[in-house]
């Protein structure tokens, strides 16, 4: 999230600054982050087939679609990724797939106990096409961090260690409705990603953007893409 420290002069000029921004995130990329696990019955195979015709045939016509990635983990531990150009056409389709018979089939090889799904408003845009791994890690701030401090630590993090790393993509930072922080790291292969990750621990600047994070709130996964 971009954090503004405004100073009012008058309530006039305070109305319109609101505005603006409000105008400003409407039109910022919601990505929608769903994991969950199939169940044991359910043929991995079969799923990656169907996931496949569900982004073919369904969420790729909806309104607002933008983008959908499919991915699993060392674990089993799937992740679907869907940008979306509004929040407003983020909850249509949800309500839609939730009631279409045409996905009924593939509700219904998700173990429902496992399923969390989270959205978060982007500061940029999605634009790793060529990417074929991605990391998330979702984490609130401490308590009384300075936002602006944080935003700006968030960023150095890319300009001094993370866009320097061969096979980077991209790096999108947003938050969701209550605060809550994400970092999606797009990377060329999983091979890319697990070099940098010890030299990341080690690097100045990722211990210092890591001690503004609430541990005990963090999560990450590490994921391949299916059908590519």
């Amino acid at each position: 999230m971009l954090w503004i420290i405004v100073t009012c002069i008058s309530i006039f000029s305070c109305t319109n600054q609101n505005k603006s921004e409000s105008i400003t995130m409407e039109h910022n990329q919601i990505m929608e982050v769903t994991t969950f696990r199939i169940k044991p019955s359910i043929d991995p195979q079969v799923f990656s087939a169907r996931d496949a015709e569900v982004e073919q045939d369904f969420t790729s016509k909806q309104p607002g679609f933008v983008k959908r990635q499919s991915g699993i983990d060392g674990e089993g531990n799937y992740v679907v990724v869907v940008f979306w150009e509004s929040k407003q056409e983020a909850d249509a389709s949800m309500n839609k797939f939730m009631s279409d018979p045409s996905v009924e089939d593939y509700a219904a090889f998700i173990d429902p106990s496992s399923m969390k799904m989270s959205r978060y408003t982007l500061d940029n845009p999605f634009s790793a096409e060529d990417s074929h791994f991605v990391e998330i890690m979702a984490f609130n701030v401490i308590d009384g961090t300075d936002k602006d401090a944080f935003s700006k630590v968030n960023k150095r993090v890319e300009t001094e260690f993370t866009g320097k790393r061969n096979g980077f993509k991209q790096r999108l930072t947003g938050s969701d409705d209550s605060g809550k922080q994400v970092v999606a790291v797009y990377w060329l292969d999983k091979k890319t990603s697990d070099a940098s990750l010890q030299p990341f621990m080690d690097a100045p600047i990722a211990k210092e953007f890591m001690q503004q994070m609430d541990q005990s709130t963090m999560s990450m996964g590490r994921y391949a893409f299916l059908n590519q």
